[in-house]
């Protein structure tokens, strides 16, 4: 629930019954204090009142502002608290026992929002402030409801063109000990056009406030046009646990995957996720990841390996824009003697932006760069390789209904590696339809 829904009304009636009439009558750090509030200076008006704390904490008049400004900026526990100090000096005091209902749901207490705000709705209230708050407990009573449970399913359907969709080289020869070596055309460049359909489910079920499972589901087949032996099916699947802890979220899950190639099974991989994110404050999130997997090929097990990544990412949420910046590092040894010269490790990076322009239409871009070392020789080319890895993505989504959608999506690699054979440059663009129900 947006706390737009309390914005336009308590700066009118938030002092009421709080202070004596001359109160407020001259400019003071209370009426400092109210302006940036008004003002919507949220992030000043939270430092003002911390600063007055120690002096004015237990004056009614005080507290309520001060709640005020700590639910604008994410400190859930002390608007509590600070409202609790009012309702012992004023137990009647509506605008408190309004802004109380507006904390417990932001802290996902919704049995202890909807308890207040109906308790508030047996006083008697002039009619703009009952259907505010009416409206109020009608969103909360929402927010119990999809504690239960909460599914989700898309399909898609999405047409594109791929300029290397074998991420074979743009040269025809390589060169070796100073001879060139023709290059077939199952090494070099080839582009093709696809059509791909997907499925898409979500599941989450609460348990209690703070605990909830959830469940994914992917499924993806995509078919080309000429380049029939790339054609690929994909599966992936997990369910993991949710615990909020106070400004924490523990995020921990195993997940499976299978993908076929041309019609037949070509990799399978299985392992184990967690994240632990930490809520800065009301728009800024820190967030620590690590995972493991077991990559089995099925068809070469020389290519079989594991991989364990870790990584930190730091994002900012406001009403229109997603930023988030994240790092981490990937070990990917061989499970196999034979395999070793496929083992590699990389650092990564990357960063990406989500702007929402209306209601209706949504961008997003996203840039990674990957630094790639092998750790042994290549047995043909008897050299180890190093590789540097740019991707690029842009995206619009449009909304044309709550059930159907468009998207496109461009996006863009380029890979130069110490060996001329794995060097390429790859462009893939798509143009989608989804439906959710």
């Amino acid at each position: 629930m947006q706390l737009l829904l309390h914005r336009a009304f308590i700066p009118v009636v938030m002092l009421v019954g709080l202070h004596t009439s001359a109160a407020l009558a001259a400019t003071t750090p209370l009426t400092k204090l109210q302006s940036a509030l008004e003002q919507g200076q949220y992030e000043q008006a939270y430092a003002l009142a911390l600063a007055q704390f120690d002096t004015a904490a237990g004056e009614p008049a005080f507290d309520f502002l001060y709640a005020r400004a700590a639910l604008e900026t994410g400190h859930y526990n002390e608007a509590v608290f600070a409202l609790e100090r009012v309702l012992a000096a004023k137990p009647n005091h509506q605008p408190s026992l309004y802004l109380l209902g507006l904390t417990y749901n932001k802290q996902k207490n919704y049995s202890q929002a909807a308890t207040t705000l109906n308790s508030l709705l047996n006083t008697p209230l002039s009619d703009e402030f009952r259907q505010r708050v009416t409206r109020a407990l009608e969103a909360i009573e929402g927010n119990l409801a999809s504690l239960k449970q909460e599914l989700k399913h898309r399909v898609s359907l999405a047409l594109g063109h791929d300029s290397n969709v074998n991420s074979g080289t743009t040269d025809d020869r390589i060169v070796i000990g100073g001879l060139p070596i023709l290059l077939d055309e199952t090494s070099r460049e080839a582009s093709d056009s696809f059509a791909r359909a997907s499925y898409r489910f979500d599941g989450r079920w609460q348990q209690t406030q703070h605990q909830a499972w959830r469940a994914n589901l992917q499924i993806s087949d995509q078919r080309h046009q000429d380049s029939d032996q790339f054609d690929r099916t994909q599966l992936s699947a997990n369910l993991s646990y949710i615990q909020d802890i106070a400004a924490f979220q523990l995020h921990l899950g195993a997940q499976l995957g299978v993908m076929s190639l041309d019609s037949e099974t070509y990799q399978q991989d299985a392992g184990v996720f967690s994240a632990l994110r930490y809520a800065i404050n009301e728009h800024w999130a820190a967030t620590v990841n690590m995972s493991a997997f077991n990559l089995n090929n099925v068809r070469d097990s020389s290519l079989d390996s594991r991989l364990y990544t870790s990584g930190l990412a730091l994002s900012r949420a406001t009403r229109n824009w997603l930023l988030r910046l994240s790092a981490g590092y990937t070990w990917q040894p061989a499970r196999t003697p034979e395999g070793e010269h496929f083992a590699r490790d990389y650092s990564h990076f990357s960063a990406s932006v989500v702007y929402r322009l209306n209601d209706a239409h949504r961008l997003n871009a996203k840039v990674q760069y990957r630094d790639i070392e092998h750790r042994a020789a290549h047995p043909f080319f008897l050299q180890v390789r190093d590789e540097t890895l740019h991707i690029a993505h842009l995206g619009w989504h449009y909304q044309i209904t709550p059930d159907w959608s468009l998207e496109t999506k461009l996006a863009y690699y380029d890979k130069d590696s110490s060996l001329q054979l794995y060097s390429y440059d790859r462009t893939e663009w798509s143009l989608g339809v989804h439906y959710d129900f």
